[in-house]
């Protein structure tokens, strides 16, 4: 019996210092998005609690009081972030997520494009390409990096006022929205792209893109000592064992770092580690290093998948371009 007692006071004192959390993800048309996976991550302690939406999108969860980031990540949709939730202990906070369709919906412009592009492909079997040098070769097409592991930028407070302003206003000002290049870590990230091996130079073709390149030098060449700051900086790689290090500065500060709006300075440096641990797949990871916007370096790591049936097309972006002036924001 008192056992049962200290049970029920026990599970009467947790509910009392826990809050809950309730809602409905919403698609910008307002229709109901099931089976999204919703995290709060606790802002104090990085204690993470999940929760996936229902059939009717609904979703409940109970966690400790405090303040709360929360992310939603579903394909088809660009990703959904807030932060500094704060509940009360005891406190029902309702909260409807509204996620953003990453593609208008409409004939031709449905989002089952986007959500094939970043669904794991089939790709033929065999081992690691190598090059007359005896290096891994990455040449090939390449379907749109998928994202394994997004990192968790730590924002200083100017950045993370910029983030949200870009958030609240629909990523209007998005450069690749005018024409403008998309940058580094988007650049191989939305769109298939190809990339042609040499034994001085790597290059990328971006389909999406303006520039629709980019060079790596693999000469042994120095970094430049005043670099000329640009959208896509200046890579010079190094091979470690099998392994690629590019290491990119130079930067101006007008590119964003994620479609959302993650901003960064000139003072950014980028490493990416590249290897091909066989034929059909690329392992692709970036660490973004820039004091004067994070905290701490940002780890992103991706898989890019081979693509054998396809060829990278023309791309002119300001050629019948008619959305800039419909992108209001908010």
């Amino acid at each position: 019996m008192r056992s049962l007692v200290l049970f029920l006071l026990v599970s009467a004192a947790f509910a009392q210092n826990n809050a809950t959390i309730t809602g409905t993800v919403l698609n910008l048309p307002g229709e109901k998005v099931a089976n999204a996976p919703i995290q709060w991550t606790n802002a104090a302690t990085k204690q993470v609690y999940q929760a996936t939406s229902s059939n009717q999108g609904s979703y409940t969860l109970a966690l400790p009081a405090g303040a709360y980031d929360l992310s939603v990540n579903v394909l088809g949709y660009n990703p959904f972030a807030q932060r500094n939730v704060t509940v009360a202990a005891g406190q029902t906070l309702p909260l409807d997520i509204h996620l953003v369709d990453y593609q208008f919906d409409t004939l031709g412009d449905g989002k089952e494009f986007r959500i094939d592009l970043f669904t794991p492909h089939a790709t033929p079997k065999g081992p690691t390409p190598r090059t007359r040098e005896g290096k891994p070769d990455f040449t090939g097409v390449w379907y749109a990096q998928r994202t394994v592991d997004p990192g968790k930028p730590d924002m200083l407070p100017w950045a993370e006022k910029v983030f949200q302003e870009r958030l609240a206003n629909n990523s209007k000002d998005a450069p690749g929205s005018h024409c403008l290049p998309r940058g580094i870590n988007n650049a191989g990230a939305l769109f298939p792209y190809e990339i042609v091996q040499t034994a001085k130079r790597l290059v990328m073709i971006f389909e999406d893109d303006t520039p629709s390149h980019r060079t790596v030098y693999l000469d042994d060449r120095k970094p430049p000592k005043d670099p000329n700051p640009n959208w896509m900086g200046h890579s010079i790689g190094r091979w470690e064992g099998d392994l690629l290090v590019i290491d990119t500065i130079g930067f101006n500060d007008k590119s964003w770092l994620t479609i959302q709006g993650h901003p960064h300075t000139e003072a950014m440096r980028v490493t990416e580690r590249i290897r091909r641990p066989d034929l059909g797949h690329l392992e692709i990871e970036f660490t973004i290093t820039d004091p004067e916007t994070y905290r701490t370096p940002w780890v992103i790591k991706r898989i890019a998948d081979l693509n054998t049936t396809d060829e990278v097309g023309e791309y002119i972006c300001v050629e019948g371009e008619k959305d800039a002036p419909h992108l209001v924001g908010k």
